[in-house]
């Protein structure tokens, strides 16, 4: 059976629709839209009524895709921004005013475990998906999770922080990084360490999409290696130039622009405290990890 799964997330709204089959996922369908919705929050933590259309209407959208596919079972989840927006009931009921889906939010472990299962394999390794509002981490083995955490830091929250303007707010951004993320790297380090690093997520996808000068998403990113070089790099590149520039990099699409230095800059920073010089980029989502999750029907 055709199943699929759509995710609001802080910066974009995905979708996948797919058929279980075998224990892998067959006949997928992708789509996102970039709703940016932890952007849309003003200063009182409610999410502007613009914003709240735009990414209403976006999941109806993405919706009618699944279903033109064949999807006859839609499942609707929400992540970091959601769980910080007051009014989050409010995006619900318009959504299913919309299209007739309930959303749910779920926490930042189940978010974690989502990512993990995504890409879980035999090999131990520890697994980050970095988004606009938080990144996780989870490390496991043979698709077992033995520790998962969610830290209050993303590309988008650390935008409202720190703006990069420059190579300086570059370096203030990536300190700020490396402190939110030191408690949960020393409590990694206490753990059997993992011999591999998988990234998830925009952030890390861009990255490997700027490595190969070229717009890429999913099997076309699935695999890539990004250094911490070739990071550090990218952040002093996009740091240097203005918004306009940044917009024509090549890989880097232009609704990333604002946000994609403070994603390089949890990356580096996660790469740094966690031990590792590389990490291999994945296309998959938590959508994956969801569609994974469900018992297969004959």
């Amino acid at each position: 059976m055709m199943r699929a799964a759509i995710a609001i997330g802080s910066n974009s709204t995905r979708m996948l629709a797919a058929e279980k089959k075998d224990g892998a996922l067959h006949g997928i369908l992708r789509g996102r839209e970039e709703t940016r919705l932890f952007l849309g929050l003003d200063e009182e933590g409610r999410i502007r009524p613009e914003r709240l259309e735009e990414t209403a209407q976006a999941v109806s959208r993405l919706a009618a895709q699944a279903r033109e596919h064949g999807a006859r079972d839609i499942a609707l989840f929400a992540t970091s921004a959601s769980r910080d927006a007051k009014n989050g009931q409010a995006l619900g009921d318009r959504i299913f005013s919309l299209c007739g889906l309930k959303m749910r939010v779920i926490s930042g472990e189940e978010e974690a475990n989502l990512a993990f299962r995504a890409v879980a394999a035999g090999q131990r390794r520890l697994v980050m998906d970095i988004g606009g509002g938080s990144t996780e981490w989870t490390l496991g083995e043979g698709g077992r999770v033995e520790w998962a955490v969610s830290m209050q830091l993303g590309a988008s929250r650390l935008l409202k922080m720190c703006p990069i303007q420059s190579v300086w707010d570059a370096e203030r951004a990536l300190d700020a990084a490396r402190q939110i993320i030191a408690p949960y790297a020393e409590k990694y380090r206490a753990l059997s360490p993992a011999p591999a690093l998988v990234g998830l997520g925009g952030s890390c996808t861009t990255a490997a999409a700027i490595a190969m000068g070229r717009e890429a998403h999913g099997e076309a990113v699935e695999g890539k290696n990004v250094t911490l070089q070739m990071a550090k790099e990218q952040l002093r590149l996009l740091s240097s130039l203005s918004l306009e520039e940044r917009a024509r990099v090549p890989g880097l699409p232009p609704a990333r622009a604002a946000h994609m230095p403070h994603g390089l800059c949890i990356l580096i920073a996660a790469m740094e405290m966690s031990g590792f010089d590389h990490l291999t980029v994945s296309g998959k989502t938590n959508l994956d990890g969801y569609l994974m999750s469900l018992e297969e029907e004959g």
